[in-house]
């Protein structure tokens, strides 16, 4: 199935489909007595079928072999859209079979023309690339932050240079001694979507959740430094002086000679595991959720059930709460209320404020593996098999 969210402007909508192809679409479909080019080929032009625009087939045009699915979400700015293409390892989880494909790419959402590609996490891919891109300003610079399978957060010229990719920064969300395996791996990459709060960015890391909670690590960076803006840079013994490449697995080996030092370019405002890493109930686990930030207040959900407050300017947590359940989405912030679903099919609402308070606990027929929307004063959440809208004084009949 399509596992990304659709990105709608006027008349137009595009997506990524689990085949790996962006896809533009008119909003009106054929009901507008029109098929709009440049595709005109459609086989079937009923009314019911889609109108299809333009398409771009990223694994057969760019060559990407993507990894279980693409589930990236279009980021659209302008004229521009940016997509991560998915790219990942094979069926084995140790091959990259494309490794020169890109990772990330921008395209004009007028005509699909690819406009420029990046391929920056290449060989250091460690299982798949599921994130969605952000945008920001800083300092009067458009950058667009793409989050790579290699777990570095890198961020971009939205506009790229001369047909190309502009890399402004990028930084490693992961200790260098952290080692990435198939099982219980400390090294990880990035699965949640950036997030721009008052000039910095929040991201945490995450996996495949299959692979267990695992010790997490969710920073907040400064945009505005340019270069390898990770907290430590890695030398090796044999040339102490001189920075080594970045290795896959792990980057930084003891046996091998490799050793760190504190970068004076890092961009890490700060760091947060949780309060007390030894203590499960205390720790920041990997997560796939995007946080949520207002008031100064960030919230997020681990996979091991806990929801987190912290200080978004300090990184100091506030307060975390037991779900009991993991989750694969995000919070959602509405006025002074905090929403958050679980695997368990429950529903919690919570104040928006630095001393923990529960307001309710409401349970769904089945899992809640996507985060709640709002619009229109009512409330959609999606669970396995239908999806609900609440609203405010509506009457409906009960779920069977």
């Amino acid at each position: 199935g399509i596992c990304a969210s659709p990105y709608v402007d006027g008349d137009r909508a595009w997506y990524v489909s689990s085949r790996g192809v962006v896809v533009c679409l008119d909003t009106e479909g054929f009901h507008d007595g029109e098929n709009d080019s440049p595709f005109v080929e459609e086989k079937v032009t009923d009314k019911d079928e889609a109108d299809v625009v333009w398409e771009l087939d990223m694994m057969k045009e760019l060559k990407v072999s993507q990894h279980n699915m693409c589930s990236c979400s279009i980021t659209g700015v302008g004229d521009l859209l940016f997509v991560n293409t998915a790219n990942g390892v094979d069926e084995g989880h140790f091959t990259i079979p494309e490794e020169e494909a890109p990772s990330f790419i921008c395209v004009n959402k007028n005509s699909g023309q690819v406009l420029w590609t990046d391929k920056s996490p290449g060989a250091n891919i460690l299982h798949g690339q599921w994130s969605s891109p952000a945008y920001g300003v800083f300092d009067g610079v458009a950058q667009v932050l793409f989050a790579g399978g290699d777990g570095y957060l890198y961020g971009f010229s939205a506009a790229g240079k001369d047909g190309k990719s502009e890399l402004l920064w990028k930084f490693d969300c992961n200790p260098k001694k952290t080692l990435y395996t198939l099982t219980r791996a400390t090294r990880n990459h990035l699965i949640a979507i950036p997030v721009v709060y008052d000039g910095l960015v929040y991201i945490a890391v995450g996996e495949d959740p299959e692979h267990g909670d695992g010790q997490g690590h969710l920073w907040c960076i400064d945009p505005t430094k340019r270069g390898d803006v990770s907290p430590t840079i890695v030398y090796n013994s044999k040339d102490p002086n001189t920075p080594i490449a970045h290795k896959r697995l792990q980057a930084l080996d003891e046996k091998a000679g490799d050793f760190e030092r504190e970068n004076p370019n890092s961009a890490a405002v700060w760091h947060y595991i949780g309060e007390d890493p030894k203590v499960f109930e205390t720790t920041m686990h990997r997560t796939m959720g995007t946080v949520a930030i207002k008031n100064d207040l960030l919230f997020v959900l681990d996979f091991g059930g806990l929801f987190h407050c912290v200080d978004a300017k300090t990184g100091k947590g506030h307060w975390t709460y037991d779900m009991f359940a993991e989750s694969w989405g995000s919070p959602l912030i509405v006025e002074d209320h905090v929403y958050i679903g679980d695997t368990d099919g429950d529903i919690c609402v919570f104040k928006l404020s630095a001393e923990m308070e529960l307001l309710s606990e409401v349970s769904m027929p089945s899992s809640v593996v996507a985060t709640p929307i709002v619009a229109n004063d009512t409330m959609f959440i999606a669970v396995r098999n239908r999806i609900f809208a609440i609203q405010d004084g509506a009457k409906s009949e009960p779920v069977k």
